[in-house]
């Protein structure tokens, strides 16, 4: 396939683009300033840019009419209703974290709320010093399918951490009365996200 991979310069970006060149793929990095091979065609655009760089992403989407794979997080109302009105007219997937284990993780949390509707739930992350949103996209995620499951979106806590070099830590806690149960998921690296989100325009691609 002929991809390109906008945030290219960035910690998951550059791996993506390494990871997708390593699969067979032709990647088109693109950055503030730095653009390296374009390539004619397209066969998806995945986005670890920011959220600044969601028009680009837009348009790259619909010159090409190809599929978007998006890990941005922190879009303002604006940008939100740019990459919701793409969606109508290209396949976008648009997640917090594409990790393997994270899908898993957050399917057991909505069981669990379901479940259990009536006990405490609060969530604790922990990410890099420096990271900018806070809350993590992943712990909004994981708040609003929780709080969902639950019924009542007044009952989920997120705790924030800004610790050293973390690649993030989701810890998920559901208490009641003399019992609670403890989820944790760690990511130990980057590549995780970045060869999720290759995985998934291939599956997209794949499925056309």
């Amino acid at each position: 396939m002929n991809i390109a991979v906008l945030g290219a310069r960035g910690r998951v970006g550059s791996k993506t683009a390494e990871i997708a060149a390593k699969r067979g793929h032709n990647v088109w990095e693109i950055d503030a300033d730095y653009q390296k091979n374009p390539l004619e065609r397209l066969d998806g655009v995945i986005d670890f840019s920011v959220a600044e760089a969601t028009e680009l992403a837009r348009d790259l989407c619909m010159k090409y009419r190809c599929p978007l794979v998006s890990g941005v997080t922190g879009r303002n109302e604006k940008q939100t209703e740019m990459l919701e009105a793409l969606k109508k007219q290209v396949t976008v997937a648009e997640k917090a974290n594409f990790s393997c284990g994270m899908t898993v993780f957050e399917k057991v949390c909505e069981q669990i709320a379901a479940e259990l509707r009536n006990w405490d739930c609060e969530i604790v992350e922990t990410h890099r010093k420096g990271k900018q949103d806070c809350p993590s996209g992943t712990a909004k995620m994981l708040a609003g399918k929780i709080a969902a499951a639950k019924g009542s979106f007044s009952s989920v806590t997120v705790h924030s951490r800004r610790l050293g070099s973390c690649f993030g830590t989701h810890e998920v806690t559901f208490a009641t009365q003399g019992e609670s149960i403890t989820l944790t998921h760690s990511a130990e690296n980057v590549e995780i996200f970045a060869l999720g989100a290759v995985k998934t325009l291939e599956e997209i691609v794949k499925g056309k």
